[in-house]
């Protein structure tokens, strides 16, 4: 376990530098709350619709689950939770991006784009550690999710373990990395894999790209996730 004023300063300090090659969502703490924060490529936050943040659900060292407020500003949605999180779990529909031949790509249905030569369906989800107790090491129950394996605060350099979830199920051959454009790490037969965190603010991505036949919205849905951490 770790203090949580070393721990908000840290990320404060980190989070808003931490590589978002993939269009991840993750969180920062500020002024008391949350900021969720958007990624983009070249190492660039961007804005999102709002209205995409679907759920978010923040769990007490007990499993309870605690009440959470969200605002919105015009660069992004701050989050209140009452009470002290170990984790934060959110979910973010990115919605249908469609590749066009004549043209950008549009986020509409593949069926509602002329020209369109194939979509994609863009699904997040993130957790945040903000205590790490023994609640950290087992599944909450998210449709896609990463676990650490032990409820021990990482250590800078030292390879942690962490098991991936699809369904409630371990999940395997799933790749494992710092964004979704490095490492080759992918998980075994019983969903583990190891990931070497660095000193202060982590942002773990894992995911996964799956054809998809006989469907006239997309042609591939990507199911990406965050785990957001920090490592001494």
């Amino acid at each position: 376990m770790f203090s949580k004023p070393r721990v908000f300063a840290a990320l404060l300090a980190l989070g808003l530098a931490v590589p978002a090659a993939a269009h991840t969502v993750w969180l920062v703490p500020e002024g008391g709350g949350w900021q969720v924060l958007f990624g983009g490529h070249a190492g660039a936050s961007q804005s999102y619709p709002a209205a995409n943040l679907k759920a978010v659900t923040a769990l007490a060292a007990d499993g309870s689950a605690l009440a959470v407020s969200r605002s919105v500003r015009d660069d992004g949605v701050r989050l209140t939770v009452a009470g002290a999180p170990s984790l934060i779990l959110a979910h973010y529909d990115n919605g249908i991006h469609t590749t066009r031949s004549d043209g950008p790509s549009a986020v509409r249905p593949m069926n509602e784009v002329p020209n369109a030569l194939r979509a994609t369906r863009a699904i997040k989800y993130h957790k945040t550690i903000a205590a790490w107790l023994p609640i950290v090491a087992r599944p909450a129950g998210q449709p896609f999710e990463v676990v650490p394996v032990s409820a021990r605060q990482p250590v800078a350099g030292r390879p942690m373990r962490v098991r991936v979830f699809i369904g409630g199920r371990p999940a395997a051959g799933i790749k494992v990395a710092r964004n979704e454009d490095s490492g080759d790490v992918v998980t075994n037969a019983e969903g583990f894999a190891n990931f070497t965190p660095t000193q202060g603010f982590n942002k773990l991505w894992a995911g996964r790209r799956t054809p998809v036949s006989g469907n006239r919205a997309y042609t591939e849905e990507s199911i990406e996730y965050s785990l957001g951490f920090f490592a001494r």
